[in-house]
C-alpha cells in the first residue's frame, strides 16, 4: 500500500485541500486511539522521494494510517501518492471511493513512476499482504518477501528512498497464520495476486480466516511511526536498476536498517501497552 509534490497541474488528481481536511479530521481520532508516537519527522525530505514502510494488522494496518495522516496534515511542500493492492482498488472504484483525491493509486509499475516523475512523493509497502498478514510471533520482523521493485523504481526516477518503521499494528488483532498455503491451494494468488487467507482472532467476535469483511474492531495497540534517514542512490546509474545483484544487496541494506531500529523500538516493549 503509498504517495509525491504537486507541481502546476501535475498532481496526479490529488485534491490537496480534500486531503489535508480529512487527514486533519481523522490524524487526532487515530492518534488518541492508539497512543501514538512520530519519530524522525524532521527526516521527512521536502522534495519528491519514495517512502518504503512496513505494515501488519490485516486490514486495520495502523502504521499505514497514521502515516498518511501524519503526512498529509504537515503542510509539506509535496503531495504524497500511495500504490494499493489491485484488489483494494477494484474494491474502491466499485464503492465509488475517491481514491484519487486521496492521492490512492492502483499499484502499477505505471502509476508509480508516474506520479514520480510528476513531481510527487510516493510510499509502498514492498512485503504486500503476506507481510501485512505476518504470525504474530513474527510481528517484529521486516519481510519484503524479497520485492525489490521499489528500488528499481527510485534508481529510474533518481528519488530518495525514505525507510518508514511501524510498531504495534500486529498487536491490533492475534494472527495465527498468514494462509499462505491456502491462498495457494485455491488458486487465489495466480487469480488476484493475493499471497495470503489468513488465520486471525479480532476483537470483539473472535476467531475469522480470510479478507472478507467483518465488524471487528482493532485492540488499542500502542503505535510508534520511527521515519529514518533518507537512502541516498544518487551513486547508483539507471542502469543499475536493471542489475539483479544490485537490487538485491540494496534491498538488504534497507531491510536492515530498518529491522535495526524496529529491534531498537521492540526492545521492552510490552504488547499492546508499549513501553512504560
Amino acid at each position: 500500500m503509498l504517495f509525491l509534490i504537486c507541481t502546476e497541474n501535475k498532481t496526479m488528481d490529488i485534491d490537496a485541500n480534500f486531503v489535508k481536511k480529512a487527514a486533519k479530521l481523522y490524524l487526532p481520532m487515530l492518534e488518541t486511539y492508539f497512543r501514538a508516537k512520530f519519530k524522525g519527522l524532521e527526516n521527512i525530505p521536502i522534495t519528491p522521494f519514495l517512502g518504503v514502510g512496513n505494515h501488519l494488522g490485516v486490514h486495520f494496518m495502523p502504521e499505514t494510517f497514521l502515516w498518511m495522516s501524519k503526512y498529509h496534515s504537515m503542510n509539506l511542500p509535496v503531495p504524497m501518492n500511495i500504490l494499493v493492492h489491485h484488489v483494494f482498488h477494484e474494491v474502491a472504484a466499485f464503492l465509488k471511493l475517491p481514491e484519487k483525491a486521496f492521492g490512492i493509486l492502483e499499484a502499477t509499475p505505471e502509476n508509480a513512476i508516474h506520479a514520480l516523475e510528476t513531481g510527487n512523493a510516493l510510499t509502498v509497502y514492498p512485503g504486500g499482504d503476506r507481510e501485512n498478514t505476518k504470525p504474530f510471533k513474527d510481528r517484529y520482523r521486516i519481510n519484503f518477501f524479497e520485492h525489490a521493485g521499489y528500488i528499481e523504481l527510485a534508481i529510474k526516477a533518481r528519488v530518495p528512498i525514505l525507510p518508514i518503521v511501524g510498531i504495534g499494528g500486529g498487536e491490533t488483532l492475534f494472527v495465527l497464520s498468514s494462509g499462505e498455503k491456502i491462498a495457494e491451494l485455491t488458486g487465489l494468488t495466480k487469480l488476484t495476486k493475493v499471497h495470503s487467507w489468513p488465520v486471525y482472532w479480532s476483537f470483539p467476535f473472535g476467531w475469522h480466516i480470510g479478507h472478507l469483511p467483518n465488524f471487528s474492531l482493532p485492540l488499542p495497540s500502542q503505535i510508534t511511526i520511527s521515519i529514518l534517514p533518507p537512502y541516498s542512490i544518487e551513486k547508483y546509474s539507471v542502469e543499475d536498476a536493471s542489475n539483479p545483484e544490485v537490487l538485491k544487496q540494496i534491498n538488504e541494506e534497507v531491510t536492515q536498517i530498518m529491522q535495526a531500529e524496529m529491534d531498537r523500538l521492540a526492545k521492552h516493549r510490552i504488547p499492546i501497552i508499549g513501553k512504560l
